[in-house]
């Protein structure tokens, strides 16, 4: 496993995850055994297929997926140790290249914490603001919200 950074931009981090081929031809074995028995291949039992004739029948690619879910969880905390990452978010891959001689490689997208500098806060002084209300601001507060509130019903009946 090799992973490389390619690119931070402020809170988010491009690198490039590189696993080995024996790993992922060992992912790549795990998800056959787990699918093989969802493949109907004539001639055989269901589930009694060999890798090498679904791959045929239904594309080199077929395990692929599962494998990449099988060995990305193993490896990507390794690569977030070896980067100094320090994640907020899931991340995002793309499949750059699945080879034999690179094995798998992977271009993973993550937002990770910020990084700041905390200024001087240390002996900042702040005037305290004083309010002063007297009894007939309050007055003529509770008069103002008495006449919002209130509503004209006409009556038909003399006083």
């Amino acid at each position: 496993m090799k992973a490389e950074l390619i690119k931070k931009e402020g809170n988010v981090v491009d690198f490039k995850l590189t696993i080995d081929n024996d790993k992922f031809e060992a992912a790549i074995n795990k998800a056959y055994n787990k699918n093989k028995g969802r493949f109907n291949i004539a001639g055989f039992r269901k589930g009694k297929a060999p890798r090498k004739i679904i791959e045929n029948n239904y594309g080199k690619g077929v395990f692929y997926e599962d494998a990449i879910d099988i060995v990305f969880p193993e490896e990507y905390p390794k690569a977030i140790d070896e980067l100094g990452l320090l994640p907020i978010d899931r991340p995002s891959i793309d499949v750059e290249e699945i080879s034999k001689d690179n094995g798998l490689v992977l271009l993973v997208k993550v937002e990770v914490r910020p990084e700041f500098e905390l200024g001087q806060y240390k002996g900042i002084e702040v005037e305290k603001v004083v309010y002063t209300v007297s009894d007939e601001d309050v007055d003529a507060k509770l008069k103002q919200l008495q006449e919002k509130a209130s509503r004209l019903v006409e009556s038909d009946k003399e006083i």
